[in-house]
């Protein structure tokens, strides 16, 4: 039968801590969208060519008799659990949730399961913070498979995949806890489940069709004799939802639905090139996404751009010397008319190997609609990096980066962190596969706040008070003599802003409230609720610890009117409001400490 092991390591292996989950869970990616970008990304990576590729997710509660059933295949991994300090509670809970991700269009884990071939399965498994991957491909780092057992209570997955050409299902198991002893025998923080071994003790994968299918129907998997993959993940985290995933969705994916190379299907929600534009909308007001101008810019990659820069960016920046004269008339005029500006952008890349190739990134830029909030988006062939929006604050456009050329996405995946959110001047395969890469990169995402600062100048707006703070105007009615008067400052008079929520203090905790500007919600609203203990310097929300609470476990109590509540982080909140009746009232905080809280609508 199968079972979970952890190999023995020697006294003398030095010790190898896992400190990087946190890269899939801060403040430019939560682990709901973590984990859609990981997997899209894979799946994408496995495209068997063809048809596209579709990704479903699907969240099963089971009921007592099915969650017994869940337990016992943890039976034996309990003492290590609890060796890691690793609550063994949602094992004991009479209803769990289970997430099945699959894909289809795909090649599977190719590869020798029984051989250390740096193929799809060996690299799955068996790698740890080591990528196979270059070029065009998403993964560099071999770390983003981190985000599957970070996406479990308990820290384990499994995995069931067909490969292309093949029939016979592999279903392995494996655990990511942290180094561990047991009596007295220390244990590494990766542990597989399985059943045999091969000759030179390589865990081996359950091909036993009974063991498959009862772990199969239990968990939901819908996948029959397709090739692919089907990751089952346990005990699934509080803040993975139908809702977050959808909002990853349609906030990382866009261009390839748009272009009909991938659908997506979370619960009984499609997202395709024909459902994007209606799933978007009912979910734009936590997706924040102009539609019109992603579609605008999804059908026109690909085809001939209006405007080219006549010289590549590299040891200089992009600037009005980079076209004609002409030209920048012509891009002027057609920023001003509110017109999509499509600008190519030649890249001069220098490779360690002494080719120097030439490539190039595609810029998108229109004004901003009245009253719309700006917005921007960069881009690595399917990948959005949204850490790389900050390089276009302060722009008054709806903008976009897109960078589709083989070369220059190779480059900056050499530049991204392990979850892809951003890229670093001073990574390491940067500086290992490429010269002069930190004068590069800058250019490279400084070029759309530069072509913004090439067409916005020209749009001018008459203020006759902008400056009336700053310089003194003469009244052409008085003598020129004697001392100058000065005009007199406006008063403006400003309404108050009624309050939509009220957030009341009480002994060991606080109630949010209707204010009076609730009066003028459209229901469903989303409020986000931030608490964090209060401190003498810094931000306290930053410095919160787990230690102080967790909104996940059981220690804060929460009676709720009117209001849906999902933990997303230990002291963060998303409250779906249901109408103007709504309440919410927090306790169990330490009554010797001050409590900060924070709520605004997303």
């Amino acid at each position: 039968m199968p079972k979970w092991e952890f190999e023995r390591l020697p006294p003398a292996l030095v010790e190898q801590g896992l400190t990087q989950r946190d890269q899939f869970n801060n403040d430019d990616v939560e682990l709901a969208e973590a984990l859609v970008r990981e997997v899209i990304q894979n799946s994408n990576d496995a495209a068997a060519g063809g048809g596209g590729v579709k990704v479903r997710f699907g969240i099963r509660s089971l009921g007592t008799g099915e969650a017994l059933r869940l337990r016992q295949y943890f039976t034996d991994l309990l003492p290590h659990l609890a060796a890691c300090s690793i609550d063994p509670a949602p094992l004991t809970r009479p209803d769990v949730r289970v997430l099945v991700i699959e894909d289809f269009g795909t090649k599977g884990l190719t590869g020798s399961p029984a051989a250390r071939d740096n193929d799809n399965f060996d690299r799955f498994w068996r790698q740890h913070g080591i990528s196979g991957k270059g070029g065009r491909a998403g993964g560099r780092w071999g770390l983003g498979k981190l985000v599957f057992s970070s996406a479990s209570e308990i820290r384990a997955f499994f995995g069931l995949t067909i490969r292309i050409g093949q029939t016979q299902p592999l279903l392995m198991g494996q655990a990511v806890l942290s180094n561990h002893q047991l009596a007295g025998v220390r244990y590494p923080a990766h542990g597989f489940w399985f059943a045999d071994r091969a000759a030179d003790n390589l865990q081996l994968p359950i091909t036993d069709a009974t063991v498959i299918s009862a772990l199969a129907n239990l968990a939901g998997v819908s996948r029959t004799n397709q090739p692919g993959l089907s990751l089952i993940i346990p005990y699934l985290s509080a803040s993975i939802t139908n809702q977050t995933l959808v909002r990853g969705v349609l906030r990382n994916y866009y261009f390839p639905i748009l272009a009909g190379h991938l659908s997506v299907e979370v619960g009984s929600t499609l997202i395709d090139k024909d459902t994007f534009h209606r799933v978007a909308a009912e979910h734009n007001s936590e997706a924040n996404i102009p539609l019109f101008f992603v579609e605008r810019v999804s059908e026109a990659i690909g085809s001939v751009p209006e405007f080219r820069a006549e010289t590549p960016i590299n040891g200089a920046s992009l600037a009005s010397n980079s076209f004609q004269p002409d030209t920048m008339a012509l891009m002027r005029a057609l920023y001003g008319n509110y017109g999509l500006l499509y600008v190519r952008v030649p890249v001069r890349l220098k490779r360690k190997d002494g080719t120097n190739p030439l490539s190039s990134i595609d810029l998108f830029l229109t004004r901003l609609p009245e009253e719309a909030k700006p917005f921007a988006l960069f881009a690595r062939g399917s990948i959005t990096v949204p850490a790389e929006t900050k390089f276009f604050s302060g722009a008054h456009a709806y903008g976009a980066m897109v960078a589709s050329e083989d070369s220059v996405v190779a480059f900056l995946g050499d530049a991204e962190n392990p979850a892809h959110t951003g890229w670093n001047a001073n990574a390491e395969k940067l500086a290992a596969n490429w010269r002069s890469p930190s004068q590069t990169l800058r250019h490279v995402r400084h070029a759309l706040r530069d072509l913004y600062g090439l067409v916005a100048d020209s749009i001018e707006h008459e203020d006759r008070d902008a400056l009336i703070d700053f310089f003194s105007l003469v009244d052409p009615a008085t003598s020129n003599h004697g001392p100058k008067k000065r005009s007199p400052k406006p008063k403006i008079k400003l309404p108050k802003r009624e309050k939509a929520l009220v957030i009341r203090p009480k002994p060991g905790g606080f109630a949010i409230l209707p204010g009076p500007g609730a009066a003028n919600w459209k229901f469903p609203k989303t409020v986000d609720v931030r608490v964090a203990y209060d401190i003498v310097s810094g931000d306290p929300f930053k410095r919160h610890s787990k230690f102080d609470f967790d909104f996940s476990e059981q220690e804060i109590q929460i009676d709720l009117q009117n209001i849906q509540v999902n933990p997303v982080r230990a002291n963060k909140l998303r409250l779906t409001v249901g109408n103007q009746d709504f309440k919410l009232e927090a306790s169990g905080f330490d009554t010797n400490r001050d409590i900060v809280v924070d709520a605004r609508t997303v």
